[in-house]
């Protein structure tokens, strides 16, 4: 692996600043400032008529640790990661997108190609809900920590809203729909106070929703190819996002314009995740390269390192979680787990296709609330559940 950091922009013709101090006042990370350059690194059944749930124990089947086909960097400080369940056939076709309940952290919702959405219990994993109305793949999910709502958006260019609260009503749960899209929708962001949705995808543009009134409140351009991922917060920029032209944009709400273009990448960007607790984001591109930055409106570059898979660099999926876990998931099913901080690789391991499948693209990923489980979503038509080693 390598890591390169790279130096900040020149300062002799600037008034002296205290950089420490800046930081603190911002609550971003601080070790970046001081950090050296890193060195590569030397059960049964659930009752459901679409899921088919094995528990997987590695320690007691050597034969499965072969199957895992699992190398790891060994590490006394780096956690590591093991497949505990699969949900086999969970979805009629490829298993698109997923999004982690924000608040009791009790349930997970996923989409599919088969254009139905699913929720499931996190600890059982038993089906829960069906809901039905899109036409085609959804691809993005967002649930609100605000209200009982779920939105998605899918490759049938619609964006929809639904009550969760009626899941089994007999006349559905869809309550809104948001028209405007002339592609499909690959990605969503709500924001975490205002009562705004955010939507991108095939179109190029950004649409901003009231999420009451169904109004297109302003439309954001800039992009000039496919937007992979939208992220929203509470500080300015508000609105950052990646797409396939290799660029990330720092949005300005109140001017509706660009404030910064980062144009560091140099291949299309797949994914972009901020970090849920600190003020920084990394971005993946298709080359596998990983890229660190501030998520203030300077959108400083922190370090960027490089995957180690040879084989299919395409990254598909990045998740972050709270205990500096880096995930990656690959078009060619291998997962990555990187030391966020110290961007060195903790593990590296290849996900197991089901019978009757040739492949296992990783298509999405999200930790639960705690970070101590990683849910993936894959092109064999499972869910997957990995855990921390204890």
């Amino acid at each position: 692996m390598m890591i390169k950091k790279l130096a900040g922009h020149r300062k002799d013709l600037l008034p002296p600043t205290d950089e420490l101090s800046e930081a603190t006042y911002k609550s971003v990370r601080l070790d970046y400032l001081t950090r050296l350059p890193s060195s590569q690194g030397s059960s049964g059944d659930i009752d459901t008529a679409t899921s088919l749930v094995a528990d997987v124990n590695i320690d007691e089947d050597a034969d499965e640790v072969a199957n895992i086909n699992t190398d790891m960097i060994p590490s006394s400080n780096d956690i590591q990661w093991e497949l505990q369940r699969v949900m086999a056939s969970a979805h009629d076709g490829w298993v698109r997108s997923v999004a982690m309940d924000p608040v009791t952290n009790d349930w997970f919702v996923t989409g599919g190609s088969d254009a139905a959405i699913k929720v499931w219990d996190l600890t059982t994993l038993k089906l829960k809900a069906v809901i039905s109305g899109h036409i085609l793949g959804v691809r993005s999910l967002a649930v609100s920590p605000r209200y009982p709502y779920l939105f998605s958006g899918s490759e049938d260019k619609t964006v929809r809203c639904w009550d969760l609260e009626r899941t089994h009503a007999p006349e559905g749960c869809q309550i809104r729909d948001y028209h405007g899209h002339v592609g499909g929708i690959y990605t969503m962001s709500l924001h975490p106070e205002l009562d705004l949705l955010f939507t991108g995808g095939r179109d190029q543009v950004i649409r901003v929703w009231d999420i009451r009134s169904r109004t297109e409140v302003m439309t954001l351009l800039g992009h000039s190819s496919d937007i992979t991922s939208i992220e929203s917060q509470i500080g300015d920029p508000q609105i950052i996002s990646s797409s396939m032209d290799s660029t990330i944009r720092l949005w300005d709400l109140r001017k509706q314009s660009t404030l910064l273009t980062l144009t560091h990448h140099t291949k299309s960007i797949r994914l972009m995740k901020l970090h849920p607790k600190e003020a920084t984001m990394c971005s993946g591109d298709s080359n596998g390269n990983f890229k660190q930055w501030l998520s203030s409106p300077g959108g400083e570059l922190l370090s960027e390192f490089t995957s180690t898979n040879e084989l299919s660099r395409i990254i598909n999926s990045v998740s972050i979680n709270p205990n500096n876990v880096l995930f990656a998931g690959f078009d060619d099913g291998t997962l990555e787990f990187y030391n966020y901080v110290s961007g060195k690789l903790i593990q590296r391991t290849k996900s197991i296709p089901s019978p009757g499948s040739r492949d296992s693209a990783i298509y999405d990923s999200t930790f639960d609330m705690s970070g101590s489980r990683l849910i993936t979503c894959e092109g064999d038509k499972s869910i997957k559940i990995w855990k921390e080693v204890e």
